[in-house]
């Protein structure tokens, strides 16, 4: 449930998890992803593979039922069946050096890693459905922009009219606002047709081939500040990207104490009975056998196993300091993204809402030219359009960092500096 409820944090979204007017939540891709994801389901025939192992692994060394005839169908003396001596054996191994045991913690820990991997598997696929579903987020805001564009470029064209009919401006501003409205209406069909793609992608994470969802619910601009860098290099400890190292030094471990155990020849025994025709008579026969310098054989793979297991413990310090800096930089991005979210929200859209308002009256007025008008309007949307990028900037590496930590970024009591894109 905690891996659920994961990346649910990282864009507020409304608490039902059924679509409603065709709008789908985050947390509802969510769980049709882990439910249908062919990725996560490979890990159960994985696991089903290993238990199989477990299950051979506990078995003792078989006993081997045999039959020797010896002194028959020969020539002179042995012709026939009269001196034919006939052996009925049975015959096993006694395992020793505990390697009975060492087989089955082997097995065992090759369990716990495959469970292990699927969490890290589990991670980035959620981490991938969440960047999906911003996508499809920050592009329907996009769109809304587009059009309040394309409404603002439909007045613009009939105030220009107005004026180029009144014979107070040149006939050249009014086919110039009709290409500019043109424009502004490609530019919406466009973004639609992002959207639709963008919502391919996301209903594919699930095997849907056809969506039946057109929208995805969320506030684009809800975001929390981030938590500092040494928190969340602390929870990096817990992190299944490192537990998976963990695990496969492990079953490093196990496989050097499985070699070690080799170090320790088996017991061979053989148990039988014998019949001597020749003298019409029985006797039992026994044999045990055992090889020599077994230890000094098995030196070079021991040595082997013991280096891969130094290696793993190399791999596991570079992959951490590797998280440390995947982390890092994923702060910045976000920290970088949300800076300019809170910049451009406070103190560069607001005063060029107002500058447009100003400029539109002094073209009306006769006191600015339409290319300024046009000018004032282009960088408020340019504006906006910078504002949802870094918001879904924002939301995209804080998925990253979830990934990356295993952990949800925030906690259910934030702070928000949502707001609606005006």
């Amino acid at each position: 449930m905690m891996i659920v409820l994961l990346t649910t944090h990282t864009v507020v979204v409304a608490q039902t998890n059924s679509t409603t007017n065709r709008e789908m939540t985050l947390q509802s891709a969510i769980q049709r992803t882990l439910t249908n994801s062919p990725e996560l389901h490979e890990f159960t025939y994985r696991q089903q593979a290993v238990e199989g192992e477990i299950k051979t692994a506990s078995l003792k060394p078989e006993v081997t039922a045999g039959i020797e005839l010896e002194n028959f169908l020969g020539t002179g003396d042995v012709s026939g069946t009269k001196d034919t001596e006939m052996t009925l054996t049975l015959s096993s191994v006694i395992e020793l050096g505990n390697k009975l045991n060492s087989r089955k913690e082997f097995t065992k820990a090759q369990s716990t890693l495959v469970e292990a991997q699927k969490q890290v598997q589990t991670l980035d696929i959620l981490a991938e459905v969440t960047r999906r579903y911003i996508d499809v987020l920050a592009q329907q805001a996009l769109i809304k922009a587009q059009k309040d564009a394309e409404a603002l470029a439909r007045y613009t064209y009939q105030a220009v009219s107005k004026r180029v009919n009144a014979g107070a401006s040149p006939a050249f501003e009014q086919q110039r606002a009709e290409a500019e409205l043109a424009k502004a209406r490609l530019d919406v069909l466009t973004a639609q047709q992002t959207k639709q793609a963008m919502i391919n992608s996301l209903a594919i994470m699930w095997g849907e081939q056809n969506p039946t969802f057109s929208n995805v619910e969320g506030e684009l601009l809800a975001l929390p500040s981030s938590p500092s860098l040494s928190s969340l290099f602390r929870t990096l400890s817990d992190s299944p990207n490192l537990d998976v190292y963990a695990q496969n030094a492990r079953l490093q471990a196990a496989q050097v104490r499985l070699t070690e155990a080799a170090n320790q020849s088996d017991l061979s025994w053989t148990a039988g009975i014998r019949r001597i025709n020749s003298i019409n008579d029985t006797a039992f026969v026994a044999g045990v056998s055992m090889p020599l310098f077994a230890a000094s054989r098995n030196l070079g793979e021991y040595e082997k196993q013991r280096a891969v297991q130094g290696q793993l413990e190399q791999q596991k310090q570079s992959a951490t300091q590797n998280l440390y800096h995947q982390l890092n930089m994923a702060l910045i991005a976000r920290n970088n993204a949300l800076l300019n979210v809170q910049t451009l929200k406070n103190s560069i859209i607001p005063p060029l809402v107002n500058a447009l308002s100003l400029v539109e009256q002094a073209y009306i007025n006769g006191r600015f030219s339409y290319l300024e008008w046009v000018s004032t309007r282009q960088e408020l949307l340019n504006a906006k359009q910078a504002l949802i990028q870094s918001a879904k900037q924002a939301h995209q590496r804080g998925a990253d960092i979830e990934a990356l930590t295993g952990q949800p970024l925030f906690n259910a009591h934030r702070t928000s500096i949502s707001s609606e894109i005006k």
